[in-house]
């Protein structure tokens, strides 16, 4: 069983949305936008198209009459039969009689609708075979007229003009109905989407609301409360793991940080108490010089104590505001591992415990030489305090093709519970073991090894059973750019 510590994930934080419109208020408005936007194009591409569907029956139309014309005035009786029209029509609605005058070569009028020259004066006619012509009179009356060259065989003689003209003013009226009706359609369109938007707006961000709505009832005294995800949608339920997660983080941390101002507090009230008493016996009455001596010299173990434990509150305070501050420099393993095996050789040998090391590879790390120093002596004064007289330490290096090097101090000791191996690495964590002598430790030892692995890149692993011994594996990244 074995537990790893990795490196941090990063967090990203945003800014407040204070003076920023809401998602809500976004949605609804590009929803309104691109209603407004497809409504108005469809309504223009519906409008344009029935405008030219009905100028091309009004051309249809114009076409028609002039060839029903000409067939009339092809017959031995065209005259009578073209008078005869003429005559007809006035039993016609306006707004349906077309406009019909002959000339002959000179310009001699015929045949004439009686009300075509108060309509439509004979200058107002384009030239023969000329594209047709829309007209408006001074009563605001509207038409469609051209002028034909008749055959030569047709009584009219050769030269001869037909013109003809429509009244097109009941589709001008068609055109204009049709723009206020698009426009009014656009507006309730519109008006309708609003309402619409805003249901469907709310409805979906309701989620989000009540995600808000938990995150303000969340305090410090109630970080046990969590995101329920079963009635989310998809989209959100990562939103709610994550968020889920980081209160299980901040639960964590404010578990531990509790306890560690309680140890904390354990850890200096005990020298400070210590301190106290002594000094209180000291002074209860006369003492002699070497009675004072020996109460100082007391103080000055537990004056110790206490610097020992700030000096190592400090750099841990230091490595979390620090973390990149490194002095990596080219280091022999080999050598490095001697030097400490030369400072512990004393406390080794005083309890009969074997060193010994073990090395694979090129044996070069970069790396803070103090720092690394600090964390390998730090694993091998916790194996030398829990391996019993008679036991063996080894401390094994290993280099891997990638040049990243795992660095693992194992011993021969008591072991340690698997229940303890995910708080090893918590400041002033201590495990109370029968195995090994009575130690005496703040619980910062394994809490400064982690964070000079962070610092490094690195990662630390501990692996341990109880009467089996524990391994403690440091595994610092290849120096960038080296491989």
């Amino acid at each position: 069983m074995f537990w790893k510590i990795g490196k941090p994930a990063s967090a990203e934080t945003s800014g407040p949305s204070d003076g920023h419109w809401s998602i809500a208020r976004r949605l609804a408005l590009l929803h309104i936008v691109a209603v407004l936007v497809s409504y108005t194009l469809f309504g223009a591409l519906f409008y344009v198209k029935r405008i030219n569907q009905l100028e091309l029956d009004s051309f249809a139309d114009l076409e028609e009459e002039r060839a029903s014309v000409v067939a009339m005035m092809e017959q031995p009786d065209g005259r009578t039969l073209i008078g005869y029209e003429i005559r007809t029509q006035q039993f016609e609605p306006e707004n349906l009689r077309p406009f019909i005058r002959i000339l002959d070569r000179e310009g001699r009028v015929l045949l004439e609708s009686p009300w075509l020259e108060r309509g439509v004066p004979r200058g107002s006619f384009p030239v023969p075979d000329r594209a047709a012509l829309r007209w408006r009179n001074a009563s605001g009356d509207h038409f469609l007229i051209k002028s034909f060259r008749l055959p030569g065989r047709l009584f009219s003689g050769p030269g001869g003009v037909l013109q003809l003209g429509i009244n097109t003013h009941e589709q001008k009226e068609l055109g204009n109905q049709l723009r206020l009706t698009l426009a009014a359609f656009i507006c309730c369109g519109v008006l309708f989407a609003f309402g619409c938007a805003y249901l469907i707006v709310r409805l979906a961000m309701k989620p989000l609301d009540d995600i808000s709505l938990t995150a303000r009832n969340i305090t410090r005294h109630r970080l046990d409360t969590r995101i329920d995800e079963t009635s989310l949608p998809a989209e959100l339920v990562s939103l709610a793991q994550s968020f889920n997660s980081m209160l299980g983080r901040l639960e964590d941390s404010f578990t531990r940080l509790s306890h560690y101002s309680a140890n904390l507090a354990h850890e200096l009230r005990t020298p400070i108490n210590t301190l106290m008493i002594e000094s209180d016996i000291a002074l209860a009455k006369e003492r002699s010089p070497q009675e004072y001596q020996r109460v100082i010299a007391s103080g000055l173990e537990e004056f110790g104590r206490l610097s020992w434990t700030i000096d190592r509150l400090m750099f841990l305070a230091r490595a979390d505001l620090e973390a990149h501050d490194l002095d990596r420099q080219r280091l022999d393993l080999c050598a490095e591992i001697d030097d400490l095996f030369d400072y512990f050789f004393d406390a080794a040998c005083e309890n009969g415990i074997t060193l010994e090391r073990q090395l694979e590879g090129p044996g070069v790390l970069f790396a803070d030489q103090t720092l690394f120093r600090r964390a390998v002596s730090n694993l091998i004064g916790n194996a030398i305090a829990y391996t019993p007289i008679g036991g063996a330490i080894v401390v094994r290096a290993t280099q891997g093709e990638d040049l990243s090097v795992r660095v693992s101090v194992s011993d021969t000791g008591c072991g340690i519970e698997q229940a303890h191996l995910p708080r090893l690495f918590d400041r002033f964590y201590r495990v109370d073991t029968d195995g090994g002598r009575k130690t005496e430790g703040t619980g910062l030892g394994l809490a400064i090894v982690k964070s000079i692995m962070l610092m490094h890149g690195g990662t630390v692993e501990i692996e341990s059973a109880p009467g089996q011994g524990t391994v403690v594996t440091l595994e610092f990244p290849a120096r960038p750019g080296s491989v």
